[in-house]
């Protein structure tokens, strides 16, 4: 049986909408509003003195200290779900204004934000509903009245005339004190939280409403919200009228309740006393360290005391797409056990209590920190940078020290310390099994089976995640708990953070075949989803395993200067004083030295499906290739090898089912217009294409100029870029590649240059070059590993025959003509087979031969260097001497066709 009356309720609500849950106004806007709900003591005989308030207010009125400061805020409340990225904390202590959190992790209409619905089985088939009230709610209800005694303290001071105001009320020049609550866009949490404790302390809900509708009309637009802030005032009624009758499954509300509205008197000793119980002031040293009000009335964990005695610190985990944690990680420790920590708490609190409970298999971990830009961080990740290069980035751009210990290089981490970690995929625990056990008994459990790591896993399944987009509510996708949706990416080399120049989304489907569904995507900045399929120039190419799109990326600096109208504007205006200290390193110049105004063109290689990204993220895969091939850059200096950037983190969306979405790992590589996609297998059908058989006119004379243009020396400059490129791989330590796949091979405009992609070698990887190993001592010195000699094994047999016989034989006269010729060539005579060459030859490459106009010795000069041409030709047809191995190896293939004789 239902505890309310619902049609009271339904009354209650129209209230609220009839002041509030206004349109948001258009983005983006000017927010520099916040609504102030005044409040004054009931028992004051002058209500005009002492009163203070509850504002309500964004993370930009959080970060304006000289707003703050004309506006007597005495406290900040942070709303949202963990901390705001540049929120100004330390200058927020430094100006005597408090600061704490409640972690209200997600603005969605069934959260729990003011209290949680509990069925109790009371003897026999009788289920009794309990309403919990939330911590959220004590959180924010402690601290007004912790600045209700600031303030009434103030109020007896001038009573007493006394001028000078006490340290503990010196606040702000001007009392009484305000509180602001914020969260994100201060809509809905820090609106419902302001109201409700409101409510709890005593002023009527319309009166609260009215503020909030001359300010901020646009406030409690979360239809979830507004009916638990009408379900707490029915409860307090209730309790008031109806009293011990009710109290059992309201004990909670009325606990809270009681605190409230005590008088002030009461308020200040219970205070003193909670203060005098607590050993040794304990809770207020944790308050300090962990900035969040600490319940003095529980029994502290074990994790509270690491805290204090300082062998762990209290850090903010992102589980992107859902919410963040609290965690107590040690202090100081390897990135490898700072990851385990992480992972192990995110299993225990969150994915073994799913309905398909589960635990984490493939993630990353990726560093930021409070006070700098939430897009400037570092992946603690050797897929994507090296260890040594993590713990440069680590000192350059947050200040944190390391030390080897045990030979192993451990991280000292602080409570500025940011953690994200993306979830890829799961393994799915057995329900039956998890639903009978605790999380400590799956642990233990865990500890006892020596089990494989759930990241190699072969039953691992993609994580995803459900969000519905509202009309109402601001900006873009989930900016509650994703903080933007563009596509981040880091250099493989120096770490460096960028991102998309405008917010990206793609979308998949689950069946990897339907490669359709991966070629929407939504770039709307400050409005909801629009999905489109992708235009010309946004999708590069797709094939069997994966779809390439165009992406522009910026670099990302601390300060957020990299910002403009397309981002998201979560952060766009917390802009603090802090300046980064450059270190003298070489990562922290490049730092300095880098234009924050440079955009890059990027090819975004998505793979179909998880099996296929767990794959090309392997060492001897594509990604891990391509990180070595970044690093041995000097030896691609000519660029014939494709310049791989590093690898990208991006959102995407069920195609068929909007409201689901994943991440996905992405490999980047530099987009060149000069290449753009022409492909080697585009270049020679359009080689050998018969003009008069192509209908589109602009095609046609595209192809006739190319065929025109393609001389002898053009034949050689192409061939020669294409061995050379191989070449490269060979230096490089690449030991294959799919040469068979002539899409792997793209092609410059003036047909003189080559570039290779695709370089996953058929899973064969490359030779590893030495890395960083921290196992012997404290050296960093390189891993000693035998010398290995490079090999390419790429397959010269079949396809470059046929190439060079199509640029020889088949300009403008179609495939067919070339088999046919090759056939009657090689059947032919040597000498007549020689003369068919002659003839061609002249015929492709020397068409004025003919033609009147030409001197005798200019013709003879012709035939001389033909008679060369079909000489070299015809050994290599035939595979005849000094050409018999040709094809054996790509230095054999480099001399034939260094002796190919041009004019």
């Amino acid at each position: 049986m239902s505890q309310f009356n619902e049609q009271q309720l339904e009354s209650r609500i129209d209230l609220i909408r009839k002041h509030v849950a206004r349109p948001i106004p258009k983005q983006p806007w000017d927010d520099n509003t916040p609504a102030l709900i005044p409040f004054h003591e009931p028992a004051d005989p002058d209500a005009s003195r002492g009163v203070g308030g509850i504002i309500i207010g964004s993370a930009r009125h959080a970060s304006n200290l000289p707003l703050l400061q004309s506006m007597n805020v005495a406290a900040v409340l942070n709303c949202a779900s963990g901390g705001i990225a540049r929120l100004p904390v330390d200058e927020l202590k430094d100006c005597g204004i408090r600061y704490a959190f409640t972690n209200c992790r997600r603005d969605s209409y069934d959260y729990p934000i003011l209290h949680e619905k509990k069925k109790i089985a009371n003897g026999g088939d009788n289920i009794e509903e309990s309403y919990i009230c939330s911590q959220h709610l004590e959180v924010a209800s402690e601290l007004f009245c912790d600045i209700r005694c600031q303030n009434n303290n103030y109020a007896n001071e001038q009573r007493a005339g006394k001028k000078d105001a006490t340290a503990e009320t010196a606040t702000t020049k001007n009392h009484p004190c305000n509180i602001l609550f914020f969260c994100v866009a201060g809509q809905n949490r820090s609106a419902a939280l302001a109201v409700a404790t409101m409510i709890m302390h005593g002023k009527p809900l319309e009166e609260c409403l009215k503020h909030c509708a001359d300010k901020r009309p646009f406030v409690l637009e979360n239809i979830g919200f507004q009916r638990q802030i009408v379900e707490l005032e029915s409860i307090l009624h209730n309790l008031k009228t109806k009293g011990a009758a009710i109290r059992n499954q309201f004990q909670s509300h009325w606990t809270l309740y009681e605190q409230a509205n005590k008088s002030l008197k009461a308020l200040q000793q219970a205070k003193k006393i909670r203060i005098a119980e607590d050993e040794n002031g304990l809770a207020t040293k944790l308050t300090a360290i962990t900035d969040r009000p600490i319940s003095t009335h529980l029994l502290r964990s074990k994790s509270e005391y690491d805290v204090l005695a300082g062998t762990k610190v209290e850090i903010e985990l992102l589980i992107p797409g859902l919410f963040t944690m609290e965690v107590r990680i040690p202090r100081e420790c390897t990135i490898p056990e700072l990851k385990r920590c992480l992972i192990q708490h995110a299993n225990d609190n969150l994915l073994s209590r799913d309905v398909l409970p589960c635990k984490v298999a493939k993630a990353w971990v990726v560093m930021a920190m409070f006070g700098y830009d939430d897009m400037y961080d570092i992946p603690l990740e050797v897929e994507a940078v090296e260890l040594k290069v993590q713990l440069k980035r680590i000192k350059s751009m947050f200040g944190l020290t390391t030390r080897i210990i045990n030979g192993l290089p451990h991280v000292v981490w602080n409570e500025k310390c940011r953690f994200a970690l993306v979830i890829f995929s799961v393994v799915r625990l057995p329900t039956e099994i998890s639903s009978k056990m605790s999380s400590d008994s799956l642990k233990a459990m865990d500890d006892d089976e020596e089990e494989e790591d759930p990241a190699l896993s072969v039953d691992q399944v993609p994580w995803t995640f459900c969000h519905e987009e509202r009309s109402g509510a601001p900006s873009t996708l989930l900016e509650n708990t994703l903080r933007s949706t563009h596509l981040r990416a880091w250099d493989f080399v120096t770490g460096e953070a960028l991102a998309s120049s405008v917010p990206t989304v793609f979308s998949f489907a689950e069946d990897p075949r339907d490669k359709r569904a991966f070629m929407m995507m939504s770039k709307s900045a400050n409005t909801l989803q629009q999905f489109c399929f992708g235009g010309e120039g946004d999708i590069l190419g797709m094939g069997e395993n994966a779809i390439v799109h165009r992406v522009q990326l910026s670099h990302t600096t601390f300060d957020g200067a990299h910002r403009d109208e397309n981002w998201t504007r979560v952060n766009i205006g917390l802009e603090t004083s802090r300046r980064m200290s450059i270190q003298s390193d070489a990562v922290s110049d490049s730092i300095a030295k880098k234009d924050t105004t440079e955009e890059w063109d990027a090819a975004v290689k998505r793979p179909f499906s998880l099996a296929k990204m767990l794959a090309f993220l392997q060492n001897s895969s594509e990604a891990g290739l391509a990180k070595r091939l970044r690093l041995a850059n000097l030896l691609n200096s000519d660029k014939r090898v494709l310049y791989f950037y590093g690898l990208g983190l991006g959102l995407s969306t069920n195609a068929y089912n909007q409201n689901e979405y994943k991440f996905e790992l992405m490999l980047l590589s530099k987009y060149e217009e000069e290449f753009s996609t022409y492909t080697m297998r585009e270049f020679m059908e359009e080689y050998v294409a018969i003009p008069s058989s192509v209908e589109v006119d602009e095609k046609r004379r595209a192809i006739q100029k190319l065929q025109s243009g393609f001389t002898i020396t053009s034949v050689k400059v192409f061939l020669v870029s294409l061995l050379n490129a191989f070449r490269d791989l060979t230096l490089m330590g690449v030991q294959a590649f799919d040469f068979n796949h002539l899409n792997n091979v793209l092609v410059s405009r003036d047909y003189r240059q080559v570039r290779l992609i695709d370089i996953d070698g058929n899973s064969q990887g490359s030779i590893d070059y030495p890395a960083i190993d921290f196992s012997n001592g404290s050296s960093l010195s390189p891993r000693p590993t035998p010398p290995q000699r490079p090999c390419l094994d790429v397959d010269l047999n079949i396809l470059l025959p046929s190439v060079i016989e199509q640029l020889m034989l088949g300009k403008g006269r179609g495939k067919g003509f070339v088999t046919n010729k090759r056939s009657e060539i090689w059947r032919a005579k040597e000498e007549d087979g020689k003369e068919m060459l002659r003839t061609l030859l002249i015929d492709n490459f020397y068409s004025t031969f003919n033609k009147n106009g030409l001197d005798d010795e200019a013709k003879g000069k012709v035939q001389q260097h033909v008679k060369k041409l079909a000489e070299w030709f015809y050994a290599l047809l035939k595979k005849q001497p000094p050409w018999n191995n040709w094809t054996h190896d790509i230095y054999d293939a480099m001399r034939c066709i260094d002796h190919l004789p041009i004019s």
